[in-house]
C-alpha cells in the first residue's frame, strides 16, 4: 500500500504534542499528511533551536499580540486549503486539496477531496478519521494537558492566538526578510527533540493592520518541518470569520451503518 500519511487535522494532533491513549491499529488506509515543513531558517531561530534559554524576540511578540487582538471576537472560521507534502524517505511529493471548519476552543473538521476523499474531525479530546473508500473509521482519545494543542490549532489559521500560552510552548521569532505586506513568524518548540511534535513551524500572514484580502487570495501560508526532513506547505484561501452559513452539525460525523470503527 502506498504510504501517504495523514491529514491536516492530524497535524493539529501531532503539532500539539498530544498522545493517543489507545494503541495504534496495525493497518490503516492512506490519506495525505501535513507533518512537515519550514523553508529558510534565520540565524536567530537556528540559535533558539539549540539554546532553549534564549527567549522570543520583541517584534514577534508584538505581532502575536496584534493577531490576538484582531481575532478577539472571532469564534468560528471556515475556508479552503491546498497542501503539498515532501517526504525525503519515500521520495514522494503529495498534493491535496480540501475544506476546513474551526470553532473555538477545540472543534476542527477537515474534508479532503484530493487525492483521496477522507474526513478528519477533532471534538474536545476525540479524533475521528473516516475513509469512505475503505468503509473504515478510526477513533483516538487524546490527552491535552500541557500539550499546547489548542495554541497550535489556532496558529494554523493565525486565528485567536493567545500570546502568553503560545510563548509557554514555543520560542517565536520574527523574520523581517519578507515582503513589506507580510508578517513571517517562526515557532520553535521549547521541548527537547524527543518530546517535541515538530522541528519548526513557520506562519506567513498579511499584516493585521492591512485591509481584508479578496476571498480568492491566500489568507495565510504555513509550513511545518519535521525532524526527519519531511516538509509540508499549506495555503489557506476563501476564509470566512464567524460564518453564519456554517452548518450547525458540521462537527458531528454521521457514519454509514456498514463502516468498521477501530477504537
Amino acid at each position: 500500500m502506498r504510504r501517504v500519511g495523514y491529514v491536516l487535522v492530524w497535524t493539529v494532533w501531532m503539532a500539539g504534542g498530544v498522545r493517543a491513549q489507545a494503541a495504534e491499529p496495525s493497518a490503516r488506509p492512506t490519506t495525505p499528511t501535513t507533518s512537515a515543513a519550514a523553508a529558510t531558517t534565520v540565524p536567530a531561530v537556528q540559535a533558539a533551536a539549540t539554546s532553549p534559554a534564549l527567549g522570543s524576540d520583541a517584534a514577534a511578540v508584538k505581532w502575536l499580540r496584534a493577531l490576538e487582538e484582531k481575532h478577539r471576537d472571532h469564534r468560528r472560521a471556515s475556508g479552503k486549503f491546498t497542501q503539498e507534502k515532501t517526504d525525503p524517505v519515500f521520495l514522494e511529493k503529495i498534493k491535496a486539496t480540501g475544506r476546513f471548519w474551526y470553532e473555538r476552543p477545540s472543534n476542527f473538521r477537515c474534508d479532503y477531496d484530493k487525492p483521496e476523499a477522507s474526513t478528519s474531525l477533532v471534538t474536545g479530546d476525540m479524533v475521528t478519521l473516516y475513509f469512505p473508500e475503505f468503509k473504515q473509521a478510526e477513533r483516538y482519545r487524546l490527552s491535552r494537558e500541557g500539550s499546547g494543542i489548542s495554541e497550535v490549532n489556532q496558529m494554523l489559521l493565525a486565528f485567536g492566538i493567545e500570546t502568553d500560552k503560545v510563548l509557554k510552548h514555543f520560542l517565536v521569532h520574527h523574520d523581517p526578510a519578507t515582503s513589506a505586506d507580510i508578517v513571517r513568524l517562526i515557532f520553535t518548540p521549547r521541548a527537547k527533540r524527543e518530546a517535541r511534535p515538530f522541528a519548526q513551524f513557520v506562519l506567513e500572514i498579511p499584516k493585521p493592520d492591512l485591509p481584508t484580502q479578496p476571498e480568492d487570495q491566500p489568507y495565510c501560508r504555513f509550513e511545518i518541518k519535521g525532524d526527519e526532513g519531511d516538509r509540508t506547505v499549506v495555503v489557506i484561501t476563501e476564509i470566512k470569520w464567524n460564518d453564519p452559513d456554517m452548518p450547525a452539525d458540521i462537527f458531528q460525523l454521521h457514519l454509514p451503518r456498514d463502516v468498521e470503527i477501530i477504537e
